[in-house]
């Protein structure tokens, strides 16, 4: 576990031995601490929009002591290499290093406009990534502390639920198929065991939009497989 001076030493040493301006977003735990929500994480969850900056930043961990994880399993996808990230294991702590998708759940460019931070250090650029958008990655998991997780961001932030509406219907289409049916469950859960208030026309909207593409891809004669990510 590192906190959030520790995360951003680590950040400075990246940024420091870069030799060109790498941008990537902050997601999951990082994002959190950046944001005040948590104290520290295990996890140091990062989001490239290029594989060379996957690369360089995979390299200068690897110098530093980190070693690379081989035995991921479980991923979202007919093709189970697709979108899996790179790990990076620590003595403290793990950098997850993701290139465009975080486990099926596409980046694109109006994520990229709802980032909310950016922090510079040297020539590493990390952006927050939105409080709706954290919530809606963390749906793609089976892990208890995400739910935790997704809990106290709840709590914390006026999450603006056509957002996650809006991102729920695009993701069918260019991310998950079936997401609306994981998002619907995850909040579900989330309100059931932790008492969280989910509005309840969100819940029947997530529903009508999964009943939909349900029914599209029926007419298509595609299946949805879903796998949900482990480590």
């Amino acid at each position: 576990m590192i906190n959030l001076e520790e995360q951003i030493s680590l950040f400075k040493i990246i940024g420091s031995q870069l030799k060109t301006k790498v941008e990537c977003i902050a997601i999951g735990g990082s994002a959190m601490m950046f944001y005040g929500v948590k104290s520290t994480t295990r996890d140091v969850d990062l989001v490239f929009l290029k594989i060379e900056y996957v690369e360089a930043v995979k390299k200068i961990l690897f110098d530093s002591g980190f070693d690379e994880r081989k035995n991921i399993r479980g991923i979202f996808r007919e093709d189970e290499e697709a979108g899996k990230p790179v790990m990076m294991d620590g003595t403290e702590t793990r950098f997850d290093l993701f290139l465009n998708e975080v486990i099926g759940f596409r980046i694109h460019g109006k994520i990229l406009e709802r980032v909310l931070e950016l922090h510079e250090f040297g020539n590493l650029i990390v952006k927050t990534a939105s409080p709706e958008d954290i919530l809606m990655m963390k749906a793609c998991t089976e892990r208890d502390k995400d739910r935790d997780d997704a809990a106290e961001i709840m709590r914390k932030f006026n999450i603006n639920w056509g957002i996650v509406l809006g991102e729920t219907s695009n993701q069918t289409k260019i991310g998950i198929a079936a997401f609306p049916i994981l998002i619907y469950d995850f909040l579900t859960e989330l309100k059931d065991n932790y008492k969280i208030d989910v509005p309840k026309n969100v819940i029947k909207d997530l529903l009508k939009i999964a009943e939909e593409r349900l029914k599209e891809l029926k007419k298509k004669d595609k299946l949805i497989r879903v796998t949900k990510f482990k480590n």
